[in-house]
């Protein structure tokens, strides 16, 4: 007599969802914009996703922001006004390097200096 082995059936997965691979950058994106209630990016005229963010925070929302280069040298003055408000506010930047003439796409500590000094919490 044989026996045969009982097919087990399949457990659920333990994180159920489409299994893809993504780059850094599209995985803080995805994560940050399901996260928060109001997103903001716009290019390099950061004033606009400042004035944008900061009007979400002041009603409330969890807001977050999107900059780098001369988009957050812009924004450096409102930066002040958000801190020192304790507004729910995440800026999310991409560190490039700034310069007189135009727009770079290097990389650099630029952004980082620009903002370390208006209250803002820096993780990395």
């Amino acid at each position: 007599m044989r026996f045969r082995k009982r097919e087990q059936e399949a457990a659920a997965p333990k994180y159920p969802g489409v299994p893809t691979a993504v780059d850094g950058r599209t995985a803080v994106v995805q994560m940050e914009t399901a996260a928060s209630e109001a997103t903001a990016a716009w290019g390099d005229e950061g004033w606009t996703a400042a004035a944008v963010t900061a009007g979400f925070s002041l009603v409330g929302l969890r807001a977050a922001s999107f900059a780098s280069g001369q988009g957050v040298a812009s924004m450096h003055e409102s930066l002040y006004a958000a801190a020192g408000k304790r507004l729910p506010y995440v800026l999310n930047v991409a560190c490039r390097a700034m310069t007189k003439q135009g727009l770079s796409v290097h990389a650099g500590h630029d952004d980082y200096h620009a903002v370390d000094d208006t209250g803002f919490f820096q993780l990395f």
